[in-house]
């Protein structure tokens, strides 16, 4: 019989003390692939120690780009021939992988990925790559799986994105900067992950501006080089060490995070009842009494972020009152809420509206992890919770955690693998 690893919580302990977030997961994921671009070394600082960055290492490897991660330095080296596809043992590991394809096509004019979901051309948000690398001079085909893209030479263009996605601006963007002339992405995202890449892709030559903003314009450049950069702040993990500090009614500081990347975030921290003192690159919480019941709507930047609503969610647990979420970004972004229901939680859902009724009593109770963040939302909960909660399916939360455990024992959570 296979036992599989779980952490398990005792909660109704207050957390107190600091703690530094690492590189951010949804913008290092994106750097480690801006090798494929140009031959040479690289150096990435401040790299999260986390399932996410090693199966993207294994995507690179396979393209023949060598990884060496020591402690949070990562160092990449791009040799002059590179492979150009992905298999699909990779690819169903971590969509994310989808990102290789605008840098393969600028480089090399061709790119292979294998494609989860069969022989159609699948979701709607990996439509809007392709539709606007065709539009670039890219043709796609899928056979078997696979997806395979080819070019003669990729050329500027104004895009009009459908919807503000970050994958779709990203893929946009790597094939942008080695294209011949201007392309301008209009209803780009604006998310501090983009600007993130960007800062790393001008630094290698790129000529980019309007980064952070709507209108995102690019000259293409006929080479780049290697560089070094730093990671920033993952805001995801900053905005989930706030609300376990708010969770258990402790204190603390969250460093190692630009507090403008969580606007809203912290807008709505303080409706629930929190008191913010915020540094240059630190943000410090701790409550005024009971917790408040709000509402929240998640959007693309600079709105709440739909990565935070599942820890939002579980935050407004106990609240006084009724809190009312709406998801705009994700549809399958409720996928916690099942599970905090095992524990005692009052909670109705229609459509992409989530109403939850605070209660006065949580109750420990074994729980399974579905995705990262359905994840971090149970620890959340747990926290809060009388009594020992046995969580699942960590493998989840290791892809956007480091180390999330020794962590929050390090604040004062009573939590153990198992």
């Amino acid at each position: 019989m296979i036992v599989e690893k779980q952490i398990v919580i005792e909660g109704n302990h207050q957390l107190k003390g600091g703690i530094q977030v690492k590189g951010a997961k949804n913008a290092v994921l994106k750097q480690m692939v801006l090798p494929i671009l140009s031959e040479g070394e690289y150096t990435l600082t401040n790299v999260p120690n986390i399932t996410d960055v090693l199966y993207m290492q294994e995507v690179l490897e396979v393209l023949g780009i060598t990884t060496e991660l020591n402690e949070n330095k990562l160092k990449i080296n791009s040799p002059k021939e590179i492979g150009i596809e992905a298999p699909y043992e990779l690819v169903q590991k971590m969509r994310a992988s989808i990102i290789i394809l605008g840098p393969l096509l600028a480089r090399k004019g061709k790119a292979k990925i294998a494609f989860p979901g069969g022989d159609e051309l699948g979701p709607r948000p990996v439509q809007m790559h392709l539709d606007a690398l065709e539009k670039m001079g890219a043709q796609f085909t899928l056979d078997h799986g696979v997806l395979t893209g080819e070019t003669e030479g990729l050329k500027g263009v104004e895009i009009n994105l459908p919807y503000a996605s970050v994958g779709a601006t990203e893929n946009t963007l790597l094939a942008a900067v080695l294209a011949q002339g201007k392309t301008v992405i209009e209803n780009a995202a604006r998310e501090p992950e983009i600007v993130d890449l960007v800062a790393m892709l001008k630094k290698m030559g790129a000529q980019i501006t309007g980064e952070g903003t709507s209108e995102i314009i690019i000259e293409g450049v006929d080479n780049l080089h290697p560089t070094e950069h730093q990671v920033i702040g993952d805001r995801i993990a900053a905005g989930t060490f706030l609300s376990a500090f708010l969770a258990t009614k402790g204190s603390g500081v969250v460093s190692g995070i630009n507090p403008e990347n969580l606007p809203m975030e912290i807008k709505k921290l303080k409706e629930i009842g929190a008191e913010i003192n915020i540094q240059d690159d630190s943000i410090e919480i701790s409550h005024k009494g009971d917790l408040n019941a709000i509402e929240l709507s998640t959007l693309p930047f600079p709105g709440i972020a739909t990565d935070l609503q599942p820890v939002f969610g579980s935050l407004l647990l106990k609240a006084n009152g009724t809190s009312i979420i709406t998801e705009n970004v994700y549809d399958q972004r409720f996928q916690w809420i099942p599970e905090v229901q095992r524990m005692g939680a009052s909670i109705q859902t229609g459509w992409q509206h989530a109403m939850i009724k605070g209660v006065n009593h949580l109750s420990g109770a074994p729980v399974n992890s579905t995705d990262i963040r359905t994840g971090a939302s149970l620890i959340i909960a747990a926290l809060q919770a009388e009594g020992f909660s046995n969580i699942t399916g960590i493998e989840h939360i290791q892809r956007g955690y480091e180390d999330i455990v020794s962590s929050l024992s390090s604040l004062g959570a009573i939590i153990e693998y198992n």
